[in-house]
Order: structure tokens, then sequence, then C-alpha cells
């Protein structure tokens, strides 16, 4: 049974006690008491930190052995090859429509900073080059499908998918969703190439800087009860564009932000530390709602291309 040291215990339980969005759901002396009890017990000390680490985050952080951590790595690389396949292949819709299977996108923590860069960048390529591909000047709607998207890193995704994105402008930029804490909103931000977080994260590249031929045109979002964290992410940033609306059944409730942090043993602990909204603030960490529930399957996919065909982009108007 694989365990963090001591020291990376201690370390474990004061930044989830300190720092974890949920911290106030658990009793720290009693689990520091519990933990005390099973010294001898290494599945049962397993077992406190894990649930300790689950109860503080809503279910979204958590701490990650060696061994899972190269499965994830294993997980990460098996994942994200496969996301050509399923770009490649859509679902049969009307012929005027594009559709996006956008999958998740796992960071392969044991690479480089470097390398995890330049891996978020060709993802978000592979993504937009889709765009490009369909966009053959016959497209009047698109469909955003992420109802199989579990998360992962929401950053290539959302660059991916910047020419479907129309952010809502305000002093410093174009406004597409926030991670949200008590410190206030942390923006995330679309500009030519670019997204960005306030004061965080940012992943551009000149060659994601594609327009569609019809300036705008719009969009559809499939969701169900697999679409979670950065899955919801992508909803969010959608949500409150004027020309796009949702389809499906509800998230799985995981509209946090995690953070990665490395240990003094060397593992990694997810810290779930804010709260996604969509551009107006809006949001709550919990399950997402669609505008439009409707059965799981094909037809949330009719659904979808239904309001689309019913768009005046579609209709000639």
């Amino acid at each position: 049974m694989e365990l963090p040291s001591a020291e990376a215990r201690e370390q474990m339980l004061h930044v989830l006690e300190t720092q974890s969005l949920y911290r106030d759901r658990v009793d720290w002396a009693e689990v520091r008491m519990q933990l005390a009890a099973a010294v001898d017990d290494r599945a049962d000390q397993r077992r406190i930190l894990d649930g300790a680490a689950a109860r503080s985050s809503g279910g979204h952080g958590r701490w990650i052995s060696p061994g899972q951590q190269r499965e994830r790595s294993a997980r990460a690389q098996r994942l994200n090859a496969a996301q050509g396949t399923a770009l490649a292949d859509p679902p049969k819709v009307d012929a005027r429509i594009g559709v996006l299977k956008v999958g998740p996108f796992l960071e392969d923590l044991q690479r480089s900073a470097q390398e995890r860069y330049a891996a978020r960048k060709a993802h978000a390529l592979a993504l937009q080059q889709r765009i490009v591909d369909l966009d053959d000047g016959t497209r009047c709607g698109w469909v955003v499908d992420v109802s199989s998207n579990g998360g992962g890193n929401m950053w290539p995704m959302l660059l991916g998918l910047l020419p479907l994105l129309q952010g809502t402008p305000d002093a410093q930029g174009a406004r597409i969703g926030a991670f949200r804490s008590a410190d206030g909103p942390q923006w995330w931000r679309q500009a030519e190439g670019e997204v960005r977080q306030d004061g965080g994260e940012t992943l551009r590249s000149r060659q994601a800087a594609y327009s569609l031929r019809a300036g705008s045109a719009p969009v559809a979002v499939v969701m169900g009860a697999r679409t979670a964290s950065a899955g919801e992410a992508v909803a969010l940033a959608f949500r409150g564009q004027a020309t796009s609306r949702s389809f499906g059944q509800p998230s799985a409730g995981l509209s946090t932000g995690n953070r990665p942090m490395t240990l003094v043993d060397g593992t990694t602990l997810l810290v779930t530390h804010n709260v996604m909204t969509d551009r107006s603030g809006q949001g709550d960490g919990a399950q997402l709602q669609p505008d439009q529930a409707t059965a799981s399957g094909p037809a949330t996919l009719a659904a979808a291309e239904a309001w689309l065909l019913a768009q005046p982009a579609c209709r000639g108007g």
C-alpha cells in the first residue's frame, strides 16, 4: 500500500486544511487522531488520507501515488492519442453542421514543464485544425460535444475552440469564464491566438489565430453525466454566448479548479481551491444544467442539430 512519506503526509494535511475549497467539511483534529491510531495499518492510513482529500475537495482533489502517477502517464498518452481519432470520425449530421468531439486532455506530470507546454499546444492546434478542415464555406453551425470529456487541462481545449468563442468584452479583454475564490474572480480571456487567466495560466500560438469564414456561427454544446472538470469548463465558456445553447443531461458536478502540488517526497497532491464560473460570474462548483434537457445518446445530438438548423445562419436569414 503506497503512502506519502511522514513529512509529505504532514505537508498534505496542512495544505488541505488551509487551502482546499471545502476544508470546513473535515474535522482535521479527528483525521489526525485516526491516523495516529492507524499507525500500524497502512491500508487504513491510506483510506483516511484519501477520505480527507475527497471530502475537502468535493471529490475532485486527491493524492497521487508513484504507481498511480505511472498509470496516469500511460493513460494520458492513450487518451491524448485517441483524441485525434475522435476528431477524424464525427457522427453523421446535416452536412452544413460541423461536429467536434472534444475529449479529455491529461497532463503527463512525469514530463518536464517545457514538454507539457508543447503537448498542450499540439493538442490545441490539432483541435483547431479540425475546425479549419471543416470550415469550407458550407458550415452554418457547430456542435461542440463534451459529453465524454472527463477533464484534465482545459487550456488546450479552449485554445483549440477559439474560432467558435465570442468573449464578452471588458476593459481588460474578452471574458469567457473565470475561477472564483475568496479573493474574487480570475477571468479566463481570449485574444488572437491566445487564451489566458488573469494573473495565471497562458497558452498561445501564432498558428491558433484562425477565424471562421463566416466570422461567427451558432454553437450547440452537447454535455452529460460524464462531462467533468475541464469538460465542464468548456461548457461554461460557451454559456452566455448569444449564439450558443447546451443540450443533454446535467454534468458530473466537478466544476472546480485543481492545482497540482509537488510534495516533499516528490509525489503529487491535486488541490481543489476555487470554483468555475461562466463569463457573467455564475457558478457554484456543482452540476451544470443544460439549457435543454434531452435523453442521452442520439436524442441529444438530434436536438442540437434541430436547434442549429432553425438558426438564421442555417436558414439563410
